[in-house]
């Protein structure tokens, strides 16, 4: 693993092979695999996101526990990195498909401290993010691109990740992607004393999915 910017300084730094390629590889393999013994498909979770242009497959970490598994397995290392005690809020898996694009926005309390690690690429092209200069105070719109605000681009290879402040920095995926389809995991954590700590475990959002299948546990 190498590190390549200040996280305190900038509020984002590019995390080299934060996880080995094979083993981000051989996760998509097991999700496949998975999701075909269930007879379903990537595609099953295909909709239309507000962030992006076309229908992008999206899979919770509430609704497949080992992505969840690898959040929290992920939580020392990030605790090491941003210099803060962290607890894991939420996680997602992504898929974009060629030409989409992620537009800016910034993220909900939730992230405070965020992570893209890069799984796969279809044809083996770097998808970069950027990431905006100027801070910004909470949850904001989505946009085309950044206007007059200077931001960064940062290239992954598979197991490689940015780490960033979500809530603090504008971001996204302004060019187009340039393969086939791109896979992605988003990993979020909050600081267990800091202004965020009630997003922990993210049980309100746990909760609305659970509404959204049905699916409410008795209190």
């Amino acid at each position: 693993m190498r590190i390549e910017g200040d996280y305190k300084k900038d509020g984002y730094a590019t995390i080299r092979s934060l996880v080995p390629p094979e083993v981000a590889a051989i996760l998509l393999q097991q999700m496949q695999i998975d999701l075909k013994a269930a007879g379903k498909s990537f595609e099953t979770f295909a909709k239309l996101h507000p962030l992006s242009k076309q229908h992008t497959i999206d899979i919770s970490g509430h609704f497949y526990r080992p992505l969840t598994t690898f959040l929290w397995g992920m939580t020392p290392i990030i605790s090491d990195l941003t210099g803060a005690d962290v607890l894991p809020s939420y996680n997602y898996f992504r898929i974009y498909h060629k030409d989409d694009t992620c537009r800016v926005h910034s993220d909900r309390p939730s992230c405070e401290h965020s992570v893209s690690l890069t799984l796969a690429y279809s044809d083996g092209m770097a998808w970069p993010l950027e990431v905006g200069s100027q801070p910004v105070s909470s949850e904001g719109p989505c946009f085309d691109d950044f206007g007059d605000e200077p931001f960064s681009s940062v290239e992954m290879q598979p197991g490689d990740a940015v780490l960033y402040r979500g809530l603090d920095l504008r971001h996204g995926r302004i060019k187009p992607n340039p393969n086939t389809w791109s896979a992605h995991l988003f990993l979020f954590w909050v600081e267990r004393d800091g202004n965020f700590k009630q997003h922990a475990f993210d049980a309100q959002r746990l909760r609305s999915e659970l509404e959204r299948v049905g699916n409410v546990p008795s209190p």
